[in-house]
């Protein structure tokens, strides 16, 4: 089997780990991973998977504009649609999986029309999917959002796959007008990463406490950062460390104050983006960070204490940070103050808990990636699709 897989971070790096999870759990089938924003070169991928990178494109905080204008962006459009429609043909998959689109992604209609529309011509048409996470952004217009997602949804597409656990989130809470959408719709779970070994981990000092600071992308939270950075200066014991990972994505002027302030600490140990994430949080005692996605799924995969600081300018981290809390071990701040902070930290410090390894399988289900592959499969075998 064939998987195109469409993807397109604009900001953070949620949509891209989201989607490459999945695109792992389609082993052994071959995937090609179309990546259109800042590419991630250093992220390790296996044997089935090819990844194609479009000419980058990303935008600004408000969502608002592109990070070229002019002839410049007119170029890098048609370079993209022409290279993104010659990969198909050149391809030619089994199923078509486009992330978040058309419920998102609305700006990159001049690439995403011309592929949806050159797929639905062919006569062994392949199955085309929506892949889309737990919540929707609000938009001020929703009857305009929404009636312009129906018309290109049911048109264009045969899947709707929503990543989350239908127990705990529902797409009602964040798009009216569910009962319109004709095509099939499945939950497949929380897409989550899951350690390999958890009990084979080189052993901390258990004496010192390790506390993990993190952001993401970087493009967003090194208001956070600094502030439990400041925060670490009133916590004298127990003894502690503080790893701080800088997104890649940071801000150049950003990462100097950050390293300035972290120099008048020897505890701040500032250190690159982790791809091996799972595993530092495995040895954090507490984490600190943003609430997005794939933060809250790899702190209930390894059972770490979170203190989560939900992104403002859109409700769904503190949605879900809110509806999440009742699984994980949780505590959610308003603002990112050192004062809050540091209180936040020494309670969470002082508290008991059982080995990280004896609070595996939180009862919801984490197997989204897993689950994707599953109805694929299963799709295309009921419509006896002649597959590659």
């Amino acid at each position: 089997m064939r998987i195109l897989f469409y993807c397109q971070h604009v900001l953070g790096i949620g949509h891209f780990f989201r989607s490459f999870e999945i695109a792992k759990a389609f082993a052994p089938h071959e995937v090609l991973f179309v990546e259109g924003g800042q590419p991630f070169h250093d992220i390790p991928s296996p044997p089935h998977i090819h990844r194609l990178f479009l000419p980058p494109l990303m935008m600004d905080e408000n969502f608002e504009r592109f990070n070229l204008e002019g002839e410049e962006l007119l170029k890098v459009q048609q370079e993209r649609k022409e290279k993104l429609l010659r990969a198909y043909e050149e391809f030619s998959p089994d199923s078509v999986i486009i992330e978040l689109f058309p419920f998102g992604r609305k700006k990159f209609s001049f690439e995403l029309m011309p592929l949806l529309h050159a797929v639905k011509q062919k006569v062994q048409k392949p199955l085309v999917v929506c892949s889309l996470r737990d919540i929707l952004v609000e938009k001020e217009n929703r009857e305009s959002y929404e009636t312009w997602v129906l018309k290109h949804l049911n048109d264009l597409f045969d899947l709707l796959l929503i990543h989350a656990d239908e127990r705990i989130m529902k797409l009602e809470e964040s798009f009216e007008r569910v009962g319109e959408i004709s095509v099939p719709i499945f939950y497949t779970g929380f897409v989550a990463r899951h350690p390999a070994n958890k009990l084979a981990l080189p052993r901390k000092d258990p004496k010192t406490k390790k506390i993990v600071v993190s952001t993401g992308g970087g493009k967003v939270g090194s208001e956070l950062i600094e502030a439990a950075m400041i925060a670490l200066e009133d916590i004298k014991t127990p003894p502690v460390i503080m790893e701080v990972y800088l997104g890649p994505f940071l801000d150049p002027q950003k990462r100097q104050r950050l390293e300035a302030i972290a120099s008048r600490d020897a505890r701040i140990q500032l250190k690159p983006f982790a791809v091996d994430f799972l595993e530092v949080l495995l040895q954090a005692d507490v984490s600190v960070s943003m609430a997005g996605y794939n933060t809250l799924m790899d702190l209930l995969s390894t059972g770490t204490y979170g203190i989560l600081y939900p992104f403002k300018q859109n409700r769904e981290q503190g949605l879900r940070a809110e509806r999440l809390s009742r699984f994980g071990n949780f505590a959610v701040i308003e603002e990112p103050k050192p004062d809050v902070l540091s209180q936040e930290i020494k309670k969470a410090l002082a508290e008991e808990r059982a080995p990280k390894h004896q609070r595996e399988n939180p009862p919801i289900n984490l197997l989204g990636a897993e689950r994707t592959r599953e109805i694929i499969e299963a799709e295309l075998d009921r419509r006896n699709f002649p597959i590659h």
